[in-house]
């Protein structure tokens, strides 16, 4: 569970990469041919490029003692206004496909009776913008198949993973799903949809992902009701090395909160996620003592922590546009580098 390195894919060459830019079929066999993965060098080496300015914690912080249910006063418009929010979406996302729940020796268990044991041996990836209406169509398909994720925010403005996505694949279009595990690569939510269905699942899509216009209409109306929130950048923040982390399930208003935060400072996180009957429940609670998300962890600082507001203001204050070593450019280091863990130190499963 410790985790001690972290891994970086290289800029692929972008002719093969925009050659692979739409096809649901076929088109991430070249792209992964022109990948290259290799670890980070350690903080301080000589790599012949410019080294990005950490993240820095201030003196003095500490996490906060997790509390169950409480919200703090100043966030209950926010988090009201993010449970409406999943209510016009019916709360997808909120339990994984198959779902089941039984009593067991006198206890709830909860499991899915339709997903494979066996995982994908490798997280997907989604360039995502955390308020649009069709990222959150994949981003509920994800959480139903319980399925982990690296998410690379593209918020408006962003200078990160936007301008990369438009170098590899050819255009500015959001989401846009690669699954390195196997040829697939797309923009189109209803044709990712449907594929991890058909890949990942039993091939029935949810009816509240098949809906056609009525759930783009109410995806569209729940991401309304956020007025916006996780859709802009500031104009200067920390760019990480390093993933973080992050356990939580798309319907949850309190994770909500957080990845709005994540996406509007461009932050990469490799997701976990937690619907009902997830066995990554289970995992959390194995991992730190209990189950409640959302969850974080920062590499980059070492920082573990429960608590959404809190955990929005630590990111606010470690990688906003007032932290220490907020710059309006992607430091050269940087470029074109999509952060990952190496499996060795992501969360075990």
């Amino acid at each position: 569970m410790a985790f001690l390195a972290a891994g970086v894919l290289h800029r692929p060459q972008v002719s093969a990469l925009r050659a692979a830019k739409c096809a649901p079929r076929g088109a991430y066999r070249q792209l992964r041919r022109t990948m290259t993965t290799v670890k980070m060098a350690d903080a301080g080496e000589a790599t012949g490029e410019q080294v990005a300015a950490g993240p820095v914690v201030p003196e003095g912080f500490k996490p906060p003692t997790p509390k169950t249910f409480q919200v703090r006063p100043d966030q209950l418009l926010n988090i009201v206004s993010g449970s409406v929010s999943s209510l016009a979406r019916a709360y997808s996302g909120a339990v994984v496909d198959g779902y089941s729940l039984s009593i067991k020796n006198g206890s709830l268990s909860e499991k899915s009776t339709t997903l494979p044991a066996a995982r994908p041996a490798q997280p997907l990836v989604l360039f995502d913008i955390e308020s649009c209406p069709f990222c959150r169509k994949v981003r509920e398909a994800l959480c139903i198949l319980d399925l982990e994720v690296y998410i690379y925010p593209a918020p408006r403005g962003g200078v990160r993973f936007r301008p990369l996505l438009e170098e590899m694949a050819g255009k500015s279009q959001f989401p846009y799903l690669i699954d390195p595990n196997t040829d697939f690569a797309a923009y189109e939510s209803d044709d990712i949809v449907t594929y991890l269905f058909k890949t990942y699942g039993d091939g029935s899509v949810p009816l509240a992902l098949r809906l056609g216009p009525l759930t783009n209409i109410s995806a569209s109306v729940s991401s309304g009701l956020r007025a916006g929130r996780g859709m802009s950048t500031p104009s200067k923040k920390v760019f990480p090395e390093k993933a973080l982390q992050l356990w939580g399930y798309e319907p949850s208003p309190f994770v909500k909160i957080v990845r709005e935060k994540l996406c509007e400072l461009e932050l990469p996180y490799l997701l976990y996620n937690t619907a009902r009957g997830s066995p990554q429940r289970i995992t959390l609670k194995e991992r730190v003592g209990r189950f409640q998300v959302p969850y974080l962890e920062d590499e980059n600082t070492g920082v573990k922590m429960f608590e959404s507001a809190e955990i929005v203001e630590y990111l606010e204050m470690v990688y906003g546009d007032k932290a220490a070593g907020a710059t309006a450019k992607v430091p050269d280091g940087l470029k074109g580098v999509m952060p990952k863990l190496q499996s060795s130190d992501k969360a075990d499963n």
